[in-house]
């Protein structure tokens, strides 16, 4: 008697069919289907194990079934692993199951539904699915979304696939699950999930190269009866509040002005906001004070220059044969479309498109960073700039943790592939240019590529075209999954402290971003406002939840993740230092920069120990987040480096001008460097054997080596 379908999960009756039909009548096993997805489900198709790069002792699976026909190739073709005349002895039965030595230990038991469909389908002479037969379309899983209450809470998923042919079938007893934090949650082989601890996370269903992912919130108490009214100012409030209180997070307090003068002052311009400025905003009784400040602000020219240096981050100005004449052209560039408020869409449309001369066209300095633009750099840095997509896994094979395969990766290089450098001679400038003809070769299949979007289909180039054009427009476009959400992104972690989605370049099914809604309803709104760069900041500005006091109550003292208090953040190398010069009333001087340039305003990498100490990039060689961790280095360059000594102890200063005022006594001169400082004045002990001016250095060396001057709060 044959056994039964074992993923059959219809009812009870149909599931016992296969007892009572002949092996003629009944139905034969899909290898695509009902065995691959054993594999995945197992753990031997993972990137750990036989569907590693290498795979594992001889044995190479594709990663999680992305490629079925490889995996057949792989069983069959060896001739050891599957025996048509003692199906039991297949070496594919006989090591998952154990009986057998094998390094990855137990898979799956003898007495499995796994193992008796592996058995069946050799029993029915280990076929291959047919030519044309039905191919995994999409994958979907209910709930994508819930909120559990209480530790020890079950919930049953159900995962439910749709092929080619336009049948849906159940297959929650196919994929495979994966807890991204499994100090949460447990899931069992079933789908049901068990509740540990409260918390967030993802699990990853995955089967057939699709993954798909649930997020999963645990709360270890009901719903608050008595949460209080929390107000907001616009949709993002909407957003964020409505997440926190089905977590049972109450946000913090509103900041004070003080607060938020300082911190808005830092996060929009750079800069510390005046004695002046402070006390005509503390002394203001207009209600809409913040809102107007926020306007105010941005459109001051230290707005472009913060925006210019982030861009200058990401795009990595200044590196290789930019040298430092293209990275001022570039920088320059970035600066003034953002003081002019470039639509984002035609920033990013121009520098796709780039090419020529840097002396004249500053935008060919973007691709002045590839490597002698070889399309696969280009395409890698396009991808993760422009889409929040890392694409460099699919280089090599496919993508461990996303739906890229080799071949969406060398599709999408080959938009690039008539790109080139011509070299300096003589002292004339380099260009990029499009060479008359080019191709990407497949590195598995030796043969050329045809340019394809990456989720979508292929396009042709035509006489006379650049294809770049018409890759700008997809990647612009309004209906791009990708590029509203990837720029919305590093906004709201520039403001916010952390992004949406984290690492702000890393958007994949497996890495789902910590309030789906509120990220698309930014990107939404972005589009619809022309893509306007200026429009984002002000509305993440004006949120109830960026004004939110940094400082913990009982509920959200973990929270990490749902911004329900402004998380507490180190000042930039760029505002450390800006800030330094203007409490002091010190310039900086940088090699081949006019005394008293911004650090912010610089185009290039980090011309001082300073900058390069507190996270400067110095060579912007890789497309990364600075590193804001504090370190010893920072400390010791602080407590007794000379960039602060020279500023604080250098005549000329600050200092010296309210010392030589008869009107100011020792208190004053104190609450002026607390002010200056963008801090609250309160009152500290001073040195009573110290001369007057020693005394006042040492409050301001305190000042700036304190915690609340080097974060933003």
């Amino acid at each position: 008697m044959s056994s039964p379908n074992p993923f059959c999960l219809l009812p009870f009756a149909f599931c016992l069919l296969p007892f009572f039909l002949s092996a003629a009548d009944r139905p034969r096993l899909s290898f695509v289907k009902d065995i691959v997805p054993i594999f995945t489900k197992s753990g031997c198709a993972n990137s750990n194990c036989h569907g590693s790069i290498r795979g594992q002792a001889g044995f190479k699976l594709s990663l999680f079934g992305y490629e079925p026909d490889l995996d057949y190739d792989a069983i069959i073709k060896d001739g050891r692993r599957v025996s048509r005349k003692q199906p039991e002895k297949s070496l594919i039965l006989q090591k998952p199951a154990f009986k057998a030595p094998h390094g990855g230990g137990q898979r799956f038991r003898e007495d499995s539904l796994e193992y008796a469909a592996i058995l069946d389908w050799i029993r029915d002479g280990a076929t291959y699915d047919s030519a044309g037969s039905p191919r995994l379309q999409t994958l979907r899983v209910i709930p994508e979304e819930q909120t559990l209450i209480g530790i020890g809470a079950k919930l049953q998923l159900r995962a439910s696939a749709t092929y080619t042919d336009g049948q849906t079938e159940d297959v929650t007893r196919k994929v495979q699950y994966t807890p991204n934090d499994e100090s949460v949650l447990e899931v069992f082989p079933s789908g049901e999930i068990r509740t540990r601890r409260a918390g967030e996370t993802a699990i990853m269903v995955r089967t057939l190269g699709k993954a798909v992912a649930v997020r999963i919130a645990v709360v270890a108490n009901p719903p608050m009866k008595d949460y209080p009214e929390v107000s907001g100012n616009n949709f993002i409030d909407e957003l964020v509040f409505a997440k926190l209180r089905r977590l049972n997070i109450v946000p913090s307090a509103r900041s004070t002005d003080h607060e938020f003068l300082r911190r808005v002052y830092l996060d929009a311009i750079g800069v510390l906001p005046t004695l002046e400025d402070t006390a005509a905003f503390l002394e203001s009784p207009d209600p809409h004070k913040r809102v107007r400040l926020i306007d105010q602000l941005l459109q001051r020219p230290e707005y472009a220059e913060v925006w210019a240096t982030r861009f200058a981050d990401l795009y990595r100005v200044g590196l290789l044969d930019q040298g430092s004449k293209g990275a001022s052209l570039l920088y320059n560039w970035l600066r003034q479309a953002v003081r002019e408020d470039k639509p984002y869409d035609l920033m990013a449309t121009e520098l796709i498109t780039a090419s020529g001369n840097l002396f004249y066209n500053p935008t060919a300095n973007f691709y002045y960073i590839t490597e002698r633009s070889e399309p696969d750099v280009i395409a890698t840095n396009i991808s993760q700039v422009f889409l929040g997509v890392r694409l460099e896994c699919a280089r090599c094979h496919n993508h461990p943790w996303e739906k890229w395969t080799q071949d969406d990766f060398w599709g999408f290089s080959a938009f690039f592939a008539r790109m080139g450098v011509k070299d300096t001679y003589q002292g004339d400038e380099s260009q990029i240019l499009l060479k008359d003809a080019g191709e990407v070769i497949h590195p598995r299949t030796k043969k050329p590529v045809r340019a394809k979007y990456l989720d979508g289909p292929t396009q042709s180039e035509g006489p006379d075209e650049d294809i770049r054009e018409n890759l700008a427009g997809w990647i612009t476009a309004p209906d791009n999954p990708w590029f509203a959400r990837a720029l919305v992104n590093r906004v709201w972690k520039h403001h916010m402290g952390r992004g949406l989605v984290e690492p702000v370049d890393d958007f994949r099914v497996t890495n789902p971003p910590s309030n789906q809604a509120l990220l698309d309803a930014l990107a939404r709104d972005f589009v619809s406002h022309g893509y306007s760069l200026r429009h984002l900041v002000r509305q993440i500005l004006n949120s109830a939840a960026y004004q939110l006091s940094s400082e913990p109550n009982d509920t959200n003292r973990q929270d990490a993740i749902n911004y329900s208090r402004y998380y507490v953040r180190r000042l930039m190398a760029e505002q450390l230092m800006d800030a330094l010069v203007q409490i002091t009333g010190i310039p900086e001087k940088y090699p081949s920069f006019r005394k008293g340039t911004r650090a912010m305003a610089l185009p290039e990498g980090a011309p001082s120990y300073f900058l390069k100490t507190f996270g400067r990039m110095p060579a912007r060689e890789k497309i990364c987040e600075r590193d804001d961790q504090p370190d010893v280095a920072q400390a010791m360059h602080l407590i007794s480096g000379e960039t602060l000594h020279n500023k604080i102890t250098a005549s000329g200063g600050a200092l010296d001008r309210w010392l030589a005022d008869p009107s100011l006594d020792d208190d004053q001169v104190v609450r002026r460097l607390f002010l200056s400082a963008g801090l609250p004045p309160r009152p500290l002990p001073l040195c009573g054997a110290c001369g007057r001016r020693e005394r006042l250095e040492d409050v301001l060396w305190a000042i700036l080596n304190s915690k609340e001057f080097l974060h933003n709060h």
